[in-house]
C-alpha cells in the first residue's frame, strides 16, 4: 500500500487501481450492504505492491545496485511517517472517549500495528468479520503486518535466488503455488486463520511480484493494442466479480480471492495505453485518490470505528457516515502533503527519528496495555468501578492447571475447579454463560463442601452430538462436549450435573440486541454421529433429539441434574450504562436507565421456549432455574441492581454481576444442587 519508487517509470493508472482499491475497502466499512465484497480491495493493494516493490529489487539487482539497508530506509520513509500520526491521534483520542478496557485494547493493537505483527494478535483474538471487529479502531494494520513480514523475508530470497542463478521466477512459482494451495485448503476449517497469516496471504503479493518478473524479462506480451485491451476489460470484469458475488459469508480467502488478484494482476499486465487504463483508471480524480489511498486506508476505519464506539446511537445514519468519510479524506491529504511528502527524500536522520518516535509510541501504548487502559483517567468511583466491570480476561475462563488433570487425550476446553486439591463432586457444563454461571456459584457451594468444577467451551452448547454449523463452518463443539459429557458419567464422585447455555441464541439464531433489524444468523444446530452429519433433521429437531438424548444419559447414570437457563439478555451493550462524561461533548451513557421491557423479554422467550420446554416437560426429575426470576420485575429486566452493573455486554455477567446473582440466588442453587434423591 506505498507508493512506488521514484526511480521507476511512473505509471498514473497504478494510482487509479490503488483508487479503486481504497474505494472499495471504504465503501464496505461505511455502507457494507452497498459494496458486499469491498474487503477484497486489501487484495488489490496486495498485488500492487507486490509488483511495485519487486519491480524495484529486479531493477537494482540488474544493475549490482540493491542495498538492504536503502530498502528498508524507503519502507520506513514511506510507512512510518502517516502510520505514527494515526496511531498517536488514536491514542490521544482514545485518552479522552474511551473506557479503561477498551483503551488497554487499543494500546494492544497499537503496539501490535507499530510492531507489524496485528494480524497474528487479531488472529488470536477473533474473526475478522464479529460484532466486536467494528469496536477496533487499529483493526485494519493487520493488512500492514502481512506486507512487511512479506517484505522481511522476500528481499532476501530474492537476493540469494539472483546471486546463485537460480531464477526468482521459480521462486516465486513455487511459494507463490504453495502458499495459495495453503489458502484453499486451510480457508474451509480454519477461516480466521487462513484470513489473517502471511503464508495463506503471501500468494497474493507473490502475484504482483511474479508480473513484476515477467515484465523484467519482457516476457508479458498481449496481441497487439486489442490483446491488451481485452486484457483489461477482463481484469475490470474480474474485480467487479469480487465486489458483487464475495460477501464475508463466502470462505476467503481461499480460490474466491483469485478474482481479485487476477483481475488487479490483468490491468496492471496490460499496460497504461489501454483504453480502461488511460480513461478509467487515469483521470484525475481516480489518479489524486489513488495518491492518498494509504493514508485514506489508515484513516478511515479509525474515525468510523470511534464514531461506533463513543456515538452508537448515530452510527447507522448516512449523513454522519458520509461526513465521517469526508473528514477521513481531509485528514489523508493533509497527511499526504505534510506529512508523507516532506520526509519521503530526506536522509539517514529523519529514518533514525521515525524508528525511535515508532519506538516510543510502542513504549506508550505497552504500558497503556499492561496498566489495564489507565483507569485512573475516570474521575467518578462508579464509573471506576463499572469501567472494570467490562473486563473479563482469559484468567477467568480457563486454568491450564485445571485441564491437565483431566482427559489428557481429550479437549478439555475452558476448565476451572473451585479447589484443585480436591476431585470434583460437581460439573457445570456448557457455554460462556456456564463461565459467568460457574463464578456466580463456586464459593457458596464450596462452602456446602460441593468442589465444582466448569468444562465449558464459547459458542458450545451442552448437548451430546451438537455442533454449530456457522457460515458453512463446524465449530468442532461436539467434540469437547463430548468429553465434558464423559467425564461426568463416568466419575463416580460427581454426583451433579449443571447444564448451562445461551439457550434462544442457539435455538433462533439470534440475539436480542438483533431484534429491530430483524437479522437472523447464518447458523444451524446439527448432530454429530460416528463423525457424520446425521442428516433429516431440521435445526430445531437436532437441539431437541440431542438434549433429549443428553439428559436421558445422564438421568440414567443417577446423576442429579440441574438445567439453567440464560440470564435476561439486553438489547444493548452494557457499556451503554457506564456512568461517564469524559467532556462537554462526549456522553458515555446513551441508556442510563439500563433496563430491557418485560414484554420484549417475553416476546424473546416466546421464539425459543416452544422448542425447549417441551423436552425438559419430558424429565421432571430435572432441577430447571430460570435466572429472570431474581433479575426482572413483573415489567422490566434491569442491568444494574443494587448500584451493580450485572452485565459486561449484551448477555454475559460481569464478575460483580455473578457475585450479586450468587448471593441472590445462594440458597436456591446450594438446594438444587444438594437435595433431592438422586434418580
Amino acid at each position: 500500500m506505498s507508493h512506488p519508487n521514484p526511480h521507476l517509470a511512473y505509471r498514473a493508472d497504478i494510482d487509479g487501481l490503488r483508487a479503486v482499491a481504497v474505494l472499495a475497502v471504504v465503501l464496505f466499512h461505511a455502507f457494507p450492504s452497498w459494496v458486499p465484497g469491498g474487503f477484497i480491495g486489501v487484495d488489490i493493494f496486495f498485488v500492487i505492491s507486490g509488483y511495485l516493490i519487486s519491480s524495484i529489487l529486479f531493477k537494482a539487482l540488474a544493475q549490482g545496485e540493491f542495498s538492504f539497508v536503502d530498502f528498508y530506509a524507503r519502507r520506513v520513509r514511506r510507512i512510518f511517517p502517516p502510520l505514527i500520526v494515526v496511531v498517536a491521534f488514536c491514542l490521544f483520542l482514545g485518552w479522552h472517549v474511551l473506557l479503561p478496557d477498551e483503551y488497554a485494547q487499543l494500546g494492544k493493537h497499537a503496539l501490535a500495528g507499530l510492531g507489524f505483527v496485528a494480524n497474528f494478535v487479531l488472529w488470536q483474538e477473533a474473526g475478522y468479520f464479529d460484532n466486536a471487529a467494528e469496536l477496533k479502531p487499529l483493526l485494519h494494520l493487520w493488512s500492514l503486518g502481512i506486507e512487511e513480514q512479506f517484505y522481511i523475508v522476500w528481499p532476501a530470497l530474492a537476493v540469494i535466488a539472483w546471486r546463485l542463478g537460480w531464477g526468482a521466477g521459480r521462486i516465486i512459482l513455487v511459494l507463490g503455488g504453495v502458499s495459495l494451495l495453503a489458502s484453499v485448503l486451510l480457508t474451509g476449517p480454519e477461516p480466521v486463520a487462513s484470513y489473517f497469516l502471511p503464508f495463506t496471504r503471501a500468494w497474493e503479493l507473490f502475484a504482483g511480484a511474479g508480473l513484476a518478473w515477467l515484465v523484467h524479462q519482457r516476457r508479458v506480451t498481449w496481441a497487439g493494442a486489442r490483446g491488451a485491451d481485452m486484457a483489461a476489460l477482463a481484469g475490470v470484469a474480474l474485480i467487479a466479480l469480487g465486489l458483487v458475488l464475495i460477501d464475508k459469508h463466502r470462505g476467503f480467502p481461499g480460490a474466491w480471492a483469485m478474482l481479485p488478484v487476477g483481475g488487479a494482476v490483468l490491468l496492471i499486465s496490460a499496460g497504461p495505453r489501454t483504453w480502461v487504463n488511460r480513461h478509467l483508471l487515469s483521470n484525475r480524480v481516480m489518479v489524486g485518490l489513488g495518491l492518498i489511498s494509504f493514508p485514506l486506508y489508515l484513516w478511515h476505519w479509525p474515525l468510523l470505528s470511534f464514531l461506533r464506539i463513543v456515538f452508537p446511537d448515530h452510527a447507522d445514519s448516512e449523513w454522519v457516515l458520509v461526513s465521517v468519510l469526508a473528514a477521513a479524506v481531509f485528514f489523508s491529504c493533509m497527511s499526504y502533503w505534510l506529512v508523507e511528502k516532506p520526509i519521503r527524500r530526506r536522509g539517514a536522520a529523519w529514518v533514525w527519528g521515525l524508528i525511535v518516535s515508532s519506538l516510543a509510541l510502542a513504549v506508550v501504548a505497552g504500558n497503556l496495555f499492561v496498566r489495564d487502559g489507565w483507569v485512573f483517567r475516570l474521575k467518578g468511583a462508579q464509573a471506576k468501578r463499572e469501567a472494570v466491570a467490562m473486563e473479563w480476561p482469559n484468567s477467568l475462563r480457563t486454568d491450564a492447571d485445571c485441564a491437565a488433570h483431566f482427559d489428557k487425550d481429550r479437549p478439555a476446553g475452558w476448565c476451572m475447579i473451585a479447589d484443585a486439591t480436591r476431585v470434583p463432586n460437581a460439573v457445570i457444563i456448557g457455554d460462556s454463560h456456564a463461565n459467568h454461571y460457574y463464578w456466580a456459584f463456586k464459593d457458596a457451594l464450596l462452602e456446602r463442601n460441593i468442589n465444582l468444577l466448569q468444562r465449558a467451551q464459547g459458542g458450545c452448547m451442552p448437548v451430546r452430538g451438537a455442533d454449530l454449523l456457522k457460515e458453512g463452518r463446524y465449530l468442532g463443539c461436539h467434540a469437547t462436549t463430548g468429553a465434558a459429557l464423559d467425564y461426568a458419567l463416568s466419575s463416580a464422585e460427581v454426583e451433579t450435573v449443571i447444564l448451562a447455555g445461551r439457550w434462544g441464541a442457539y435455538i433462533s439464531r439470534r440475539e436480542l440486541k438483533d431484534w429491530a433489524t430483524g437479522a437472523i444468523d447464518d447458523q444451524d444446530v446439527v448432530l454429530i454421529e460416528h463423525g457424520r452429519r446425521r442428516e433429516g433433521l431440521s435445526s430445531e429437531e437436532a437441539f431437541q433429539v440431542g438434549l433429549r438424548q443428553t439428559l436421558r444419559e445422564l438421568l440414567q447414570a443417577g446423576k442429579r441434574v440441574v438445567f439453567l437457563h440464560t440470564v435476561p439478555e439486553l438489547d444493548f451493550n452494557a457499556r451503554m450504562c457506564v456512568t461517564w462524561a469524559p467532556n462537554a461533548y462526549v456522553n458515555r451513557t446513551p441508556r442510563p436507565d439500563c433496563e430491557v421491557s418485560g414484554s420484549l423479554i417475553e416476546a424473546r422467550n416466546r421464539e425459543f421456549r416452544p422448542v425447549l420446554d417441551p423436552v425438559l416437560a419430558e424429565f421432571p426429575a430435572v432441577r430447571v432455574l430460570d435466572p429472570h426470576e431474581v433479575m426482572c420485575s413483573e415489567r422490566v429486566c434491569q442491568g444494574r441492581q443494587d448500584d451493580t452493573l450485572l452485565y459486561r455486554d449484551d448477555d454475559h455477567l460481569s464478575l460483580a454481576g455473578a457475585d450479586w446473582l450468587g448471593r441472590r440466588w445462594r440458597d436456591t442453587i446450594v438446594e438444587a444442587v444438594t437435595s433431592g434423591a438422586r434418580p
